[in-house]
């Protein structure tokens, strides 16, 4: 409760002690002078005066300054807890007032004497059984016909009661406040015939209000932000014309320039005066917004995300036929310079794709337990060239950070990605620093790789889309909107998140967060790529081998590669058709290779189904969704698309060793 209003409460009570003391002084003197006002007798009016106390809990008492006698009534004697037998006097009364509050009062008596007035006093008052009464004293002066004070009479108001009432008030009022920041549910009141208004303290916090304002409805629409302000007065001048109920959803601007998003609801009702007023609440729903907005971007990312992998997915199987009848091609007829250009094209496609895979969370990993103080050096090594000579890069490595189960060639590239990034921030130059460090919480801790510039920031419209996939504010520049974009789906695969820090221009930090690793080394798979001829194995067993692809190019091409190798080849497009061959010849296939997404029957639940017919395939997995490789439950060696002919027979010597 704010100190006006304990100001109220004590003019209130002042008023109502002064006109109690009015009443009684005139009952002692109608008493004194033995007059009888409307034929009740002296003894009646005296029992009257007593109830009248009693329930006032106003005890009164008169002191003869003369003759030096002092009576109580029956009030004052319950008030103080003396029997009726006790002597009244001055000294019992002060005797009765706690130690704490005694000096006072008996100082502020004296001065009353030598005053003429005797002022309102507070004092607690002891009674024999201990317990404690917190009392307000007043006294008056009577003079007799030459002007001197002739006698004092005065009461004790006990006021117990209604401060331990008031002490409940303040601590329902205090839970109320506690409960509505809590919540961050504001009230409020209004009477629209009066204008009268009334907020609750988490209102004006909500609204960014001095705690102390006067509540006006034109303060609180100067919070409303301009695009909403109509709508809030359009509604406000209704209510003034037909108040009734109904909610809005509007922002609300603090003087600090935060924004909040808040939801105002009222109901009707009357007040007590018998007028209609309006009571209702405003509560701040910010958080609910900001929440229902990254659940909306995350379903957006999910979406283009699933979108960009099944794009990658079938790109990958077409890069898998273009690749394959470009190896046999000049496997025939030589190397020339159009068919060098159609495989550098192809490797740029293939790192498309390999993008892409990365932005829906679905790149081909290959898992190492790595120092990452050790992957960032590496990384700056080979980057200096790549930023120029007006870029500076340098280092600030926290030493013994945990170790981290990563790709470290896709958070090389993450890094890459972030230092052009930086580089792109700094046409004039600049210096771009690489950190780590490691964070603790009540789980298992987190690695932070963190990339600073001292470019020009992310302003704020564009710091909520920085990561979508093909936002980007380089346009003129040739920018594509998948580099933060990749970055974020690589750390997400990984088990972790991007986050971008820095004020608008005062240059920006971006931090790949990663779990610090918790197993073993997984040994990498085989990597894809184009022709290497030095790779090529100098010798070939020759094997027999059955191909399973739903795509039959994708088998075609596949099947052709492997006989230019020596190898004898089933292929089939359909579970049904790798059944039928798989009873016949079964025994004799030393390896199936096989996709992992087909319709009807996947491989996984394929190459279950073919054990159970007598003969346990070995396999090798191949896919244009690359996330498989980092399943547990496949079981089998696994080789992404697009694959070459010399990456495909490393795998196949690989799995028939396992």
């Amino acid at each position: 409760m704010s100190g006006h209003d304990d100001r109220a409460q004590d003019d209130a009570l002042l008023r109502e002690v002064v006109a109690l003391r009015a009443q009684v002084a005139e009952l002692h003197r109608a008493a004194a002078r033995h007059e009888d006002t409307g034929g009740i007798t002296v003894a009646e009016r005296e029992e009257l005066l007593r109830e009248a106390e009693r329930m006032a809990h106003f005890g009164t008492w008169s002191w003869d300054i003369q003759g030096g006698r002092v009576s109580w009534s029956n009030e004052m004697y319950r008030i103080l807890g003396f029997e009726p037998g006790i002597t009244p006097s001055v000294e019992a009364f002060f005797a009765a007032v706690h130690p704490e509050d005694r000096a006072r009062a008996m100082a502020t008596a004296e001065q009353a004497q030598a005053d003429g007035v005797l002022p309102l006093v507070d004092c607690r008052i002891v009674r024999p059984d201990g317990s404690i009464r917190h009392t307000t004293t007043c006294g008056s002066y009577l003079f007799d016909a030459q002007g001197q004070a002739r006698r004092m009479v005065g009461g004790v108001l006990d006021r117990t009661e209604a401060l331990d009432a008031e002490l409940v008030l303040r601590r329902t009022l205090a839970l109320l406040e506690e409960a509505q920041s809590s919540a961050q549910l504001g009230s409020w009141r209004y009477e629209p015939a009066t204008e009268a208004l009334e907020w609750s303290a988490e209102f004006r916090r909500i609204a960014g209000l001095p705690p102390h304002t006067t509540p006006r409805v034109e303060d609180f629409l100067a919070c409303v932000m301009p695009e909403d302000r109509k709508l809030f007065q359009r509604r406000h001048l209704e209510t003034l014309q037909e108040p009734a109920e109904g909610m809005i959803d509007g922002r609300i601007q603090r003087a600090s320039g935060e924004i909040r998003h808040v939801r105002v609801k009222g109901i009707v009702a009357p007040s007590e005066n018998g007028r209609v007023e309006l009571r209702g609440t405003m509560l701040d729903i910010t958080d609910q917004v900001r929440l229902r907005e990254e659940l909306v971007q995350a379903q957006k990312m999910e979406a283009v995300g699933r979108l960009a992998g099944g794009i990658a997915h079938d790109f990958n199987n077409l890069l898998t036929i273009v690749s394959g009848n470009i190896e046999l091609f000049t496997e025939q007829f030589g190397r020339t310079v159009e068919l060098d250009d159609c495989s550098q094209a192809l490797e740029s496609a293939a790192n498309l794709t390999r993008r892409l895979l990365a932005f829906g969370r679905k790149a081909q990993l290959s898992l190492r337990v790595v120092d990452p103080n050790q992957l960032v050096e590496s990384t700056v090594h080979l980057m200096q060239r790549l930023v120029g000579d007006q870029i500076g890069l340098r280092t600030k490595l926290t030493p013994n950070l945990p170790r981290i189960n990563v790709d470290p060639v896709e958070i090389e590239r993450a890094l890459v990605n972030l230092v052009v990034n930086a580089k792109n921030a700094m046409p004039q130059g600049g210096l771009i620093t690489l950190s780590t460090q490691a964070t603790r919480g009540e789980g298992p801790s987190w690695v932070e790789i963190s990339v600073t510039d001292e470019g020009v920031g992310v302003s704020e419209v564009d710091r909520p889309h920085i990561f979508e996939p093909f936002y980007t504010t380089r346009l003129s520049s040739g920018g594509t909107g998948l580099g933060l974009a990749t970055v974020l789906g690589t750390a997400e695969q990984h088990g972790g998140t991007v986050r971008v820090e820095g004020k608008e221009g005062s240059g920006s930090t971006f931090v790949i967060v990663l779990p610090e690793s918790r197993s073993a080394s997984r040994p990498a798979t085989p990597e894809h790529g184009l022709p290497n001829r030095k790779d090529e194995p100098e010798t070939r067993v020759p094997r027999t081998l059955l191909i399973v692809d739903d795509e039959f190019k994708v088998a075609e091409v596949t099947r052709r590669m492997l006989l230019a190798q020596g190898h004898s080849v089933y292929m089939a497009c359909t579970h049904q058709e790798a059944e039928i061959i798989w009873r016949q010849h079964g025994a004799a296939v030393d390896l199936l290779i096989c996709d992992v997404v087909m319709p009807e029957l996947g491989g996984p639940e394929l190459v279950r189904y073919l054990a159970t017919l007598g003969t346990e395939p070995r396999v090798l997995f191949i896919s244009g969704y690359n996330e498989e490789a980092t399943h547990a439950e496949l079981g089998h060696p696994f080789l992404a698309k697009p694959f070459t002919a010399v990456s495909l027979a490393q795998a196949i010597e690989q799995a028939l060793a396992e």
